[in-house]
């Protein structure tokens, strides 16, 4: 019967140190990427805020809740929960954002330094922050004037006026039955364009309006409290409209 011979080799350990160095440096590599976060800086009325998160997602979500919190405190309006929801709300998004400076990808530990953020010095007023927030739930009869003024106080300051603004349209009405804005070109007075209320049927009081848009016309009909919304076709036979 043939023997079978067994070598045994014995490597020294320092054979074995690259692969161990593989496998020592692929942890640490885990390790740095665990510790490194997104951080996102903003700034509003000389006020530095600091938002870090695992994910750029959260970490912008946290600063946008943080400057817009700040904005309402401002303006003295209350601070809605999910005011960034939607694409309807895109306008306030993108107004948010102006205070937000470049996310930076950084090791949990780095020092923060501002100037790599880019964050911006943005001035705004009392009256965009109220707009931008609460336009919809301003836009009522109760609230806008014969002279066309949508008021959000008592105050002779409180108020901005709507030729030229930008408003929302219903979605049930939009031609996309998604988020549409058109500008308010023409204000006409409802009294002499409509004979009555086309939702109550009755005499409009003095002073109510007729805001024309490129598309629609809006009534904030003071005789119902109802914000009336026709379409231009409903309009078209009568050329005291605009």
């Amino acid at each position: 019967m043939a023997k079978i011979n067994v070598k045994v080799e014995h490597r020294n350990f320092r054979d074995f140190a690259p692969i161990f160095n593989n496998i020592l440096g692929g942890k640490k590599m885990v390790k740095i990427s665990e510790n490194k976060i997104w951080r996102i800086v903003a700034r509003i009325n000389d006020e530095v805020i600091v938002k870090q998160a695992g994910n750029i997602e959260k970490a912008t979500r946290s600063a946008r809740n943080a400057v817009c919190q700040r904005l309402c405190d401002s303006a003295g309006i209350e601070y809605e929960l999910g005011w960034w929801k939607g694409y309807r709300h895109k306008g306030r998004r993108d107004f948010v954002d102006n205070f937000i400076g470049t996310p930076l990808y950084v090791q949990h530990d780095d020092e923060l330094e501002i100037e790599l953020h880019e964050v911006p010095y943005e001035v705004y007023t009392i009256q965009q922050v109220r707009l931008t927030f609460r336009r919809m739930s301003l836009m009522s009869p109760d609230n806008i004037d014969a002279w066309g003024f949508l008021h959000w106080g008592p105050g002779q300051d409180e108020k901005v006026q709507l030729l030229g603004q930008n408003i929302p349209i219903p979605q049930h009405l939009s031609s996309s039955k998604g988020f549409e804005e058109e500008e308010i070109i023409a204000i006409s007075d409802a009294q002499q364009c409509l004979d009555e209320c086309p939702k109550c049927k009755s005499e409009f009081p003095f002073g109510t309006l007729i805001l024309v848009t490129g598309n629609f016309r809006l009534i904030p009909a003071n005789c119902c409290s109802q914000m009336i919304w026709l379409k231009e076709e409903d309009s078209e036979e009568n050329e005291d409209w605009a």
